[in-house]
């Protein structure tokens, strides 16, 4: 585990406690903590008392299905048969879940942009602010994440200051945000093996998901500690039909 990861994990743990504990009891074997102990972490461990933690990530919702395994009847005649479209349009959902208690924010835009994601950073900030607290958001090193890789997001970080605490995952790490988690049940939910002929309709697909799972469902499929111990399935089951 390097420091990067240990950021996340630490916070994510100390979040589920009323008051978050020293930063040495987090680090996993004290005879490593010279080479894991991220320098940032009692910083953000101060800061995590006030703040609601979040995670943040986006999802692909392209037309051409994903695939999966299904139950079929043996034989040729018996396999499900999704037909490809010849264009392969899609939009990309911008997901962002509060850690502590489930609420989910998507929203769709034409492509990975800092447009959007800057739109849904405010949002969390204003939701934040309305609590008395700042909003610290876990995301990946994409460009469009970074202030160096996008001047929109440096413009937005100068302009709110300590409202917004940004905390990054290591790159090529899809499972140390666990909002790739619920992407799971969205991938099962709506965009595998789907029936849909237009993008329109699974777009629409994708904000039903969105508006149906309820904060309980969205802690149980992150893992989240404040999750119940009994859920119902996720979401609703989508009519697929052509």
């Amino acid at each position: 585990m390097g420091k990067k990861r240990l950021r996340v994990e630490a916070l994510l743990a100390a979040a589920a406690s009323p008051v978050p504990p020293p930063a040495a009891d987090l680090v996993p074997d004290p005879t490593l903590a010279a080479d894991l102990f991220p320098e940032d972490l009692p910083r953000l461990l101060g800061l995590l008392g006030r703040a609601d933690l979040y995670l943040q990530d986006e999802v692909e919702v392209a037309l051409h299905p994903t695939l999966t395994r299904v139950w079929s009847r043996a034989g040729r005649a018996g396999q499900r048969r999704v037909q490809a479209p010849g264009t392969n349009a899609k939009q990309y959902g911008f997901g962002l879940v509060d850690w502590r208690d489930g609420t989910l924010d998507f929203e769709l835009a034409d492509g990975r942009r800092a447009a959007p994601l800057c739109a849904q950073l405010r949002r969390a900030v204003a939701r934040s602010r309305s609590r008395g607290r700042i909003a610290m958001v876990i995301l990946d090193n994409l460009g469009i994440h970074t202030p160096k890789g996008s001047r929109l997001l440096r413009g937005l970080l100068e302009e709110l200051g300590e409202d917004l605490v940004l905390v990054y995952t290591p790159t090529y790490d899809p499972d140390a945000n666990r909002i790739e988690w619920l992407w799971r049940a969205l991938r099962r939910t709506v965009t595998h093996t789907h029936r849909r002929r237009t993008l329109t309709e699974l777009l629409a697909d994708a904000q039903r998901w969105a508006h149906t799972i309820t904060p309980a469902q969205v802690l149980s499929q992150i893992g989240s500690p404040f999750a119940p111990d009994q859920q119902p399935p996720v979401g609703e089951v989508l009519n697929h039909a052509a």
